[in-house]
């Protein structure tokens, strides 16, 4: 079975984002990823009245299914639908884990609340406090910090939590690793540099001819700048 990690967390918090750059930081690095949504997450986005004074679709499918549809069909402007079903019970996070592809290595879950899977919790600014119990929690995220992080380097750069998933719940010690230093002075390296300047010119000095697989590699770049 694969590892679980769940992501929780405020509405608008910045959960989805962190698992589309949790899913790219690890799939660079040779993971098998899936992830699960509560569908009520899903619903609550959808059909949230409240939401948007425009939102009067989404008010009109959360009225129908109030009054006892068996499901509403929400037609996107892409040409897109989603059904949306209330006689189906939310299964468990234990069920969903049972019926993930064997050979995927982690599930990251989100929105999910089931008590003894390690969770990140993201925390928006003004927050009151967390809500995960001290057992499960496994990291927290401040929201800004990976939206910030999103929106400078794209998905993949999660500060560091790639290498603790990977470290922690992976059990797998990183393949690479990268010392950098300028004028001399070490600076410090995320998953997201190393995925982006380590992998990708090891890879590319294993290809010259007579260097194969080396188990160090030292690259060392001067800068002459004019008067």
């Amino acid at each position: 079975m694969p590892a679980v990690l769940r992501v929780v967390g405020p509405r608008g918090s910045g959960k989805t984002l962190l698992i589309v750059s949790l899913v790219e930081a690890l799939r660079w690095r040779g993971y098998r990823v899936a992830t699960a949504v509560r569908r009520d997450a899903i619903e609550s986005t959808l059909l949230d009245a409240d939401a948007d004074a425009d939102a009067d679709a989404d008010a009109d499918a959360a009225r129908q299914l109030d009054a006892g549809a068996a499901a509403t069909v929400i037609v996107l402007s892409g040409g897109g639908r989603v059904t949306l079903e209330r006689t189906m019970a939310l299964p468990g996070l234990r069920s969903v884990v049972a019926s993930v592809d064997p050979s995927v290595d982690l599930l990251l879950a989100e929105a999910f609340e089931d008590p003894g899977y390690p969770a990140v919790e993201l925390s928006p600014p003004g927050s009151r406090g967390l809500t995960t119990p001290r057992d499960d929690l496994f990291a927290v995220v401040a929201s800004e910090e990976i939206a910030g992080s999103f929106a400078t380097f794209g998905p993949g750069e999660t500060n560091g939590l790639a290498d603790l998933v990977e470290r922690e719940l992976l059990a797998a010690a990183p393949d690479v690793e990268l010392q950098f230093t300028v004028d001399e002075q070490p600076v410090e390296t995320l998953g997201f540099v190393l995925d982006m300047i380590a992998r990708p010119v090891l890879t590319m000095v294993e290809q010259l001819k007579g260097v194969g697989l080396r188990r160090s590699l030292r690259i060392r770049i001067r800068c002459r700048r004019g008067d």
